[in-house]
């Protein structure tokens, strides 16, 4: 209820405001931890996303140079396995990446990361994201969370699919999506209202909404800001798996599932 009374899908505020919480909480409070320290030890430190959200938090220089010289410092030390373990080096210390690779064709390293553990803050933020899309489910008939609902600028395309996906069977569904769908079609009217004025025949002054219509149009589509994943490392994996005729849609977290493409 309250994540609807601010700009943008609900459910990705919720899950940014509690990313932001966890990365200070184990900044201030878990930084030594030995369980916490292994568990991003196996995931090589934070993805991305997470990583670059420490500088949103408060004061986390300290916090994060402790962290961040024990990741380096693993890194460092599992490179270096990788190259004892081929034996002389010809070529100079990283004559190794030139000997014959593990299996699947990768050096040794490579292979490592590429087997790399989940982020424990993804991990959290897809637990968080199935709950927060159970919520709007199970209270789409709540008259506070309905009149909330009214006001906000509603789930955003990734999220209102993870909720179908979720109620699907029931009734909730149908009704949150009914309730979505309209908010969809006013930001359309919205952008088409931004485009046509550019006609240079047309001297009408922009709306608010107009104005910002594009940039919400964005977060309704893709999400919100640095939430979702990109497709870098999906692209490479269909290049190499299969070439361009291999075309799976991008999703959130890190398994990818094959599915129709629809136009």
């Amino acid at each position: 209820v309250e994540a609807c009374a601010r700009p943008g899908c609900p459910v990705c505020r919720c899950l940014a405001s509690d990313a932001r919480q966890y990365l200070a909480s184990l900044l201030y409070e878990q930084v030594n931890d030995p369980d916490t320290r292994r568990r991003l030890r196996a995931s090589w430190g934070f993805c991305n996303w997470h990583a670059w959200m420490l500088r949103e938090v408060s004061d986390p220089a300290f916090g994060s140079a402790i962290m961040y010289e024990d990741f380096l410092r693993v890194a460092i030390h599992r490179f270096e396995r990788g190259a004892r373990r081929t034996g002389p080096r010809p070529g100079g210390p990283l004559g190794w990446l030139r000997r014959p690779r593990h299996r699947g064709g990768r050096p040794v390293p490579a292979e490592v990361y590429r087997r790399r553990a989940v982020c424990p803050g993804c991990r959290l933020t897809a637990e968080a994201e199935t709950s927060y899309a159970e919520m709007a489910l199970l209270f789409v008939d709540d008259p506070e969370f309905e009149r909330a609902y009214e006001q906000s600028q509603g789930l955003c395309v990734p999220h209102a699919a993870r909720a179908l996906d979720l109620g699907a069977g029931t009734a909730a569904a149908p009704r949150l999506l009914a309730r979505t769908l309209p908010k969809w079609a006013e930001l359309r009217r919205d952008l088409q209202g931004f485009i046509g004025k550019h006609d240079h025949r047309k001297r009408q002054p922009f709306t608010e909404g107009e104005s910002t219509a594009y940039l919400r149009a964005i977060e309704v589509v893709a999400g919100g800001p640095g939430l979702f994943g990109n497709d870098l490392r999906a692209g490479a994996g269909r290049r190499r798996r299969g070439g361009r005729g291999d075309r799976r849609p991008g999703g959130h977290g890190a398994t990818r599932q094959a599915g129709p493409e629809i136009r």
